[in-house]
């Protein structure tokens, strides 16, 4: 027909009013973005900054709302309606008081206005919803991040902690923590920025985490949250926290142990004994509970707990189980080994030798898992390090028929484990000497450094520099592989020294290498007993280094 639109027409025609259409929708998707956009910046416009004046009108604003919400309360204790628009204001203005996280410097003017009294009344409210709006308020009040290392702020945050300790802050938080029921959201939300204020109060005042275990029981909290059969954040969070607790503190360290602690932490390691976590989450919540173990085994009371509650054998099953907690259990055994010669006979008759030896020749044994989440929780250096600390414990401590066990562990199969000694000598000698060749080059960089100081503290800082750069290489593992070494020498074996001797000329070293890591060694250790020795179990690592520092100085003339 005359005039018809052909086919192609129409859909070129249908095709540009799509497009049109797309446009159009993409200018009106923009529009409401924008709208949304300046919105938000005209509500955060419209909140005050945070200055004397205002902080001074809210606090009182905020007291006469406590006084009314209390007086409603109690006129109409049995029709809750009544009260419940004085309580929307006082959550309201709870949450108005979160402008304060912004001017820290201004904590102490907070302070002073008893602002510590209103939030410990509030936590204790009956109403959850305002007492959660306190925590959230001290949540914010001690973040960290906000100090941005400014010394008004951080002058500030020490003056708000000081008062929350003193006015028992503290002691109702933790109580108030045992109340709420994580079932709940909102409550499960509480306990997590519970735990972060823990958190907080750690960076900004450590001395507070001593108080905070004597007067609360915090610690308990810990340990039955963490008994809970069922993971999730707040639990992973409760073993970083526990960790944090007891990581500095030798009475937090000491107090863990206390009404069977440490048989509790056992019991939480042994729930890994034969399963591998499923993702790194729960491979954290691993690691922080054996990190809690060995931070408690630097206390007496604790080694001693932990070998009457056959903890040295249970690590030894997880050894031979090779799942991920293998090397967390490593981990715990280096440190128990290493203070108590009761563990290093508990080891030997667990069959622990046996089980620890091909980890000395192979570390890569140590696990036999494909999990990568077990893969991922340590190294190579990190199981040598441990292993050869096991060894060197062993060698010192053990007596009788079991030191002679150990000691033929180097002798048989053609001297394997001897040979494996001298390659990580080797290896960890070369490493640590590149590290001060390489500081020795960067000491003239530090003369551009605008702090002033003297020629002595210039040397001191660069000595500290580089004695623990040379640490972070394997210094420490190289001093326990020669101080190894050095105690099969002293056992005055010709099959043994022999083989020392030509090993040292295939690698091209001497003895007198050897010497020089034990000396440093020997310079570095304590005057007094070893860190955690008990008292019938002391050992002077400063006298014993000596003597074997003696020892190999005679042997070199003669070697």
């Amino acid at each position: 027909a005359p005039g018809a639109k052909r086919p192609r027409e129409e859909e070129e025609e249908v095709e540009v009013e799509h497009v049109v259409q797309e446009e159009e929708e993409m200018e009106e998707a923009h529009g409401n973005e924008e709208d949304k956009i300046d919105k938000m910046l005209d509500e955060a416009e419209a909140v005050e900054m945070m200055d004397i004046s205002n902080l001074k009108r809210s606090m009182a604003a905020l007291e006469r709302k406590i006084s009314k919400n209390q007086e409603l309360r109690i006129k109409h204790a049995d029709d809750p309606q009544k009260f419940l628009e004085s309580e929307i204001e006082l959550f309201e203005e709870v949450n108005k008081l979160q402008a304060l996280a912004t001017a820290p410097e201004l904590y102490i003017e907070f302070v002073r206005l008893n602002g510590v009294q209103k939030l410990t009344e509030l936590l204790d409210h009956e109403n959850n919803d305002i007492s959660l709006a306190g925590v959230e308020l001290i949540h914010e009040l001690t973040d960290p991040d906000a100090l941005m290392d400014d010394e008004a702020a951080i002058h500030g945050a020490k003056a708000l902690v000081e008062a929350l300790v003193d006015n028992a802050f503290l002691e109702l938080l933790i109580k108030t923590l045992a109340k709420m029921d994580e079932s709940d959201t909102e409550q499960q939300q509480g306990v997590y920025k519970v735990l972060a204020i823990v958190e907080n109060l750690s960076e900004i005042s450590p001395g507070v985490l001593e108080p905070l275990c004597e007067r609360t029981d915090v610690l308990n909290w810990l340990f039955s949250r963490l008994e809970q059969k069922a993971f999730d954040q707040n639990k992973l969070y409760a073993s970083e926290v526990l960790s944090i607790l007891v990581q500095n503190s030798e009475v937090n360290q000491d107090r863990v142990g206390h009404g069977g602690g440490i048989d509790r932490l056992l019991a939480l390691t042994s729930a890994w004994r034969k399963k591998d976590p499923q993702d790194t989450d729960q491979s954290e919540l691993v690691h922080n509970i054996f990190n809690v173990v060995c931070s408690a085994l630097l206390q007496p009371s604790n080694q001693k707990a932990l070998v009457e509650g056959e903890g040295i054998e249970l690590m030894v099953i997880m050894l031979q189980a090779r799942k991920f907690a293998a090397r967390p259990a490593l981990k715990v055994l280096a440190y128990a080994l290493n203070r108590n010669s009761n563990a290093c006979q508990r080891f030997v008759a667990a069959m622990g030798l046996k089980t620890l030896f091909p980890g000395f020749l192979k570390p890569a044994t140590i696990l036999a898992s494909k999990n990568k989440e077990a893969k991922a929780s340590g190294s190579v250096k990190e199981d040598e390090e441990h292993v050869v600390s096991i060894i060197a414990s062993l060698l010192l401590r053990l007596s009788g028929d079991a030191h002679t066990r150990c000691v033929h562990k180097f002798v048989e199969n053609d001297f394997e484990k001897l040979d494996k000694l001298m390659e990580l000598h080797e290896k960890y000698h070369s490493l640590v000497s590149e590290v001060k060749d390489a500081d020795e080059e960067e000491d003239d960089d530090d003369d551009d450094e605008e702090v002033e100081e003297t020629e002595e503290q210039k040397a001191k800082r660069i000595s500290s520099l580089r004695y623990m750069r040379r640490q972070d290489k394997g210094l420490f593992t190289l001093q326990q592989v020669d101080t190894i070494l050095a105690f099969l020498l002293s056992e005055d074996l010709t099959a043994v020294n022999t083989r020392v001797r030509m090993l040292m000329n295939q690698m091209d070293t001497d003895l007198k290498q050897v010497a020089d890591v034990v000396r440093e060694y020997h310079e570095n250790a304590g005057d007094g007993t070893a860190e955690g020795d008990t008292a019938g179990d002391g050992v002077n690592m400063k006298e014993v280094t000596g003597d074997l520092l003696s020892f190999l100085d005679d042997l070199a003339l003669s070697f």
